[in-house]
């Protein structure tokens, strides 16, 4: 059957969703193949093995039921409720348990993602660490990442659109997406990003969001990243038109294989805050990489 997606490559979020879209069916149908159609969409995924059900729909469910979790222990979570039920008082009169919680709260806020079965993908770009990863961090520092995913996730409606459309549907929320969505990267207003998460969940604030062009571009981000261009904020990344497995499909993407690349595109980061970020419409490039 096969999964045809319509998209804009011109938007880095839903390319980078094609990717994470590519990179979960492959770990739900081992050996899924992706492509861009004539290099610049539909986007399609198919299983080279045959599987009962290979449609939208089922990747969608799989998406939707999948438990999401960060790397923090059973024991680290247990503790951190147990001191978030003392009064701030009872923790300054000692002040241990202060820092504690202090390390505990950064923990949740920071730490790994895990998508669980049929997945099992743990999703770490963002930490400190080797490569580029960290660059494409949009949240600041207080703003916790187990968070936004979960508002993102519970977001997604299977039934909503039509398969073809996934990436364009639209979720009103007092969550705050990723911002790697250019549609609203570059028209957002600082009421709507320009503090942290959770201040705003309690006002009442309803966010638009694309809420599986935002997570899916998250979990494409693990595997896939664009190429930075000198010391400037400009990044670029490479469509590809011939079914390809994640693996081969990464290095296209990033312009090490260029004998595989379809079409290739050019966008920056744009720095809403010295903390925040979101990408920005990305144009086609019409010279050589």
């Amino acid at each position: 059957m096969g999964i045809s997606i319509d998209v804009d490559p011109a938007n880095p979020g839903q390319f980078f969703a094609c990717c994470g879209l590519m990179e979960l069916a492959d770990r739900l149908w081992p050996g899924a193949e992706g492509w861009f159609e004539r290099g610049a969409g539909p986007f399609r995924i198919r299983p080279i093995r045959d599987v009962p059900d290979s449609s939208t729909q089922t990747l969608l469910n799989e998406i939707t039921r999948c438990s999401l979790s960060n790397t923090m222990t059973s024991s680290q979570l247990q503790r951190r409720d147990e001191l978030g039920t003392m009064t701030k008082t009872v923790r300054e009169a000692h002040p241990s348990l202060e820092a504690e919680k202090k390390v505990l709260d950064a923990m949740w806020r920071e730490a790994p993602i895990v998508l669980g079965e049929p997945f099992s993908v743990r999703i770490d770009w963002f930490v400190d660490g080797p490569g580029d990863g960290k660059t494409f961090k949009t949240w600041a520092g207080q703003q916790s990442v187990v968070d936004i995913a979960h508002g993102l996730k519970d977001l997604i409606e299977v039934h909503s659109t039509s398969p073809e459309k996934c990436l364009w549907q639209l979720g009103s929320s007092d969550c705050v997406p990723f911002y790697f969505d250019s549609d609203i990267g570059s028209t957002s207003s600082d009421l709507d990003v320009g503090f942290a998460v959770d201040p705003l969940r309690n006002t009442g604030l309803s966010v638009r969001v694309r809420p599986l062009l935002e997570l899916g571009a998250f979990v494409g981000l693990q595997r896939f990243r664009p190429m930075r261009v000198g010391a400037k904020n400009e990044y670029l990344f490479s469509t590809w038109s011939e079914p390809l497995l994640p693996e081969i499909a990464a290095p296209v993407v990033s312009g090490c294989i260029g004998s595989l690349r379809a079409r290739s595109f050019s966008f920056a980061l744009l720095y809403r805050t010295k903390y925040l970020k979101s990408f920005l419409p990305a144009t086609p490039m019409t010279r050589s990489l």
